[in-house]
């Protein structure tokens, strides 16, 4: 049946020509859009490293006529960090708040990031993004700790508060003042630093620009973690908030994880409403609350990448159509002109499926054909570098998925392009149709 549709789809290679370029130029097309979804969609299906469901930013701020200079240890102790102390502790006890963490660095959906070298040998510096982080930090983002699970149980017992600390953003195991400080790294920075990503507990490197007066010592192992849903991996390192950060009054963000059924979509709204009057703690006031998918939102939308996306997928949509419109239109000019052709060939003890399967087997086999070329634009595409890397590399099994969903899709489009003007033809009488001829 192959070989009769081949020559049927010869003998009218001057009505196919124009069919068979159609189909080459979409099929490119289309792939090209497929490829580049499938590169954020990828990208957005890797996990982060870190779970922000269910987590709201909340930030603090200080109004200027309440401020004290604090020229001493006691009076930046009583004027900023007690103040700050009990913001947050306020924060934590606010119903349905499950944990709360302070931290500074590199933050998730935005462009504020804190990156810095380190190194084992002063030769080789690895860059890395940077957060200082309050022990409940891990608890907060449920950060998968791979190795070191002992410092790091599910409940964080292991970071009690240390007897007489002025300040409770420390703990015994996650001390800022220790030497060497205490750092989490990613899985992807160990094996960058040391060559391995496992056994690595307890090795020390160094800050590359301070040199080996700021050493680091490694207490757990952290998997990959990225900035934002459609970035990279890249290395992090989680370490104790700076001594600098204590000096020069800074004001951390803070990040709390609401219980689920506590987090209903009014809920930024209620906390800043009942929280704006709790949390006037001179020199302190509430600023923003805002959850990590709002911020997300607009992340995406500031840097094009909704209706980046958006146009994406409404133009493979306009192409699918165009395939459609124009095989239907095709065939159906076609099967009016070869009315006696299917009439003969019912006379002749055709069954109506074996005629219906003739006019969908050429529209399947043409697309075939066209497909063998558009392949091979595709791949050398792929060779030029001229398809989107950014969320994903250029892959085998990449260009597999899109070139089969391609297939998929135009095949899609084909069979029902082609399928109104079979199920008319089959409706044909043969001694109507002879008849008109």
């Amino acid at each position: 049946m192959i070989k009769s549709i081949l020559t049927q789809i010869w003998n009218q290679r001057r009505a196919n020509s124009w069919l068979f370029a159609e189909l080459l130029i979409v099929f490119v097309l289309l792939w090209y859009c497929l490829d580049m979804l499938y590169g954020f969609a990828y990208a957005e299906n890797q996990p982060k490293g870190y779970d922000l469901e269910h987590v709201y930013k909340v930030r603090l701020s200080t109004n200027p006529k309440q401020l004290v200079l604090c020229s001493s240890e006691d009076s930046l102790q009583r004027f900023w960090f007690k103040p700050m102390e009990e913001a947050f502790r306020r924060i934590k006890q606010y119903p349905g708040v499950e944990s709360a963490s302070v931290w500074l660095g590199s933050d998730a959906y935005t462009r504020r990031a804190t990156f810095q070298g380190y190194t084992i040998d002063s030769v080789h510096a690895i860059g890395a993004n940077i957060r200082y982080v309050s022990p409940e930090y891990f608890k907060v983002m449920r950060i998968p700790i791979q190795e070191g699970m002992g410092r790091f149980t599910a409940d964080m017992n292991a970071f009690e508060s240390t007897s007489g600390s002025s300040l409770s953003f420390g703990s015994a195991e996650w001390n800022p003042a220790a030497t060497p400080l205490p750092a989490v790294i990613t899985s992807d920075m160990a094996d960058s630093l040391f060559h391995a990503d496992s056994r690595v507990l307890g090795r020390e490197f160094f800050d590359y620009y301070a040199g080996s007066s700021l050493r680091y010592r490694v207490v757990a192992v952290c998997g990959h973690q990225k900035s934002d849903d459609y970035a990279r991996y890249e290395p992090f390192i989680l370490t104790p908030l700076p001594t600098w950060f204590y000096r020069i009054q800074g004001i951390p963000s803070i990040s709390i994880r609401v219980r689920p059924e506590a987090d209903t979509d009014d809920f930024a709204t209620r906390f800043f409403r009942d929280m704006t009057p709790q949390l006037q703690v001179e020199p302190f006031y509430l600023f923003e609350v805002r959850s990590y998918d709002e911020q997300k939102a607009e992340r995406d939308a500031a840097e094009g990448i909704t209706p980046y996306i958006r146009s994406a997928q409404i133009i493979a949509v306009f192409f699918s159509f165009n395939v459609f419109i124009g095989l239907m239109g095709t065939f159906w000019f076609r099967t009016r002109h070869r009315r006696s052709e299917i009439a003969l060939r019912m006379a002749m003890g055709s069954s109506r499926m074996k005629i219906f399967g003739q006019l969908l087997g050429e529209g399947l086999l043409l697309l075939v054909l066209a497909t063998i070329p558009a392949l091979i634009i595709c791949g050398n595409l792929v060779m030029a570098e001229a398809t989107m890397t950014e969320q994903a590399d250029a892959t085998g099994v990449r260009f597999a998925i899109v070139s089969l969903s391609t297939f998929f899709l135009m095949s899609l489009m084909v069979i029902i392009g082609v399928w109104f003007p079979a199920a008319r033809a089959m409706r044909i009488h043969p001694a109507d149709a002879l008849h008109d001829e």
